[in-house]
């Protein structure tokens, strides 16, 4: 028990302080050392581009949690599964769990499609 817990609590049976002022300083005491807070995870979005060698351009932006989301359950993130490459979607879900932030996937395929994903 630290010092100033003991130093209350004395305070409390010499009746320095009421036991009701002794478990609001207890309270505060307890407040001060505990731990901080974890840091909430800043919104960040999924993004997903594609230009295709027909001159076709697809933006699909969707928030991280709803492309883990979609990832885990096996159904695809819209627009993606129309890309003719070949992308490891378990392992794009390993980077996004680990928290990676950036681009993901930089692929240009033989006809010039290219695809690019990252996280921002």
């Amino acid at each position: 028990m630290s010092q100033e817990k003991l130093k209350i609590l004395e305070m409390i049976q010499n009746k320095t302080i009421t036991p009701k002022e002794g478990a609001e300083l207890l309270k505060a005491i307890e407040e001060k050392n505990a731990p901080p807070a974890p840091k909430k995870e800043a919104f960040r979005m999924f993004k997903i581009r594609v230009k295709s060698s027909d001159g076709d351009k697809v933006n699909v932006q969707i928030p991280l949690e709803f492309a883990r989301m979609a990832l885990k359950s096996k159904k695809g993130i819209p627009k993606l599964d129309e890309v003719d490459a070949d992308i490891d979607f378990d392992q794009l879900l390993d980077l996004i769990d680990s928290g990676t932030v950036g681009k993901l996937v930089d692929i240009e395929s033989d006809d010039g499609d290219i695809v690019e994903i990252y996280i921002e």
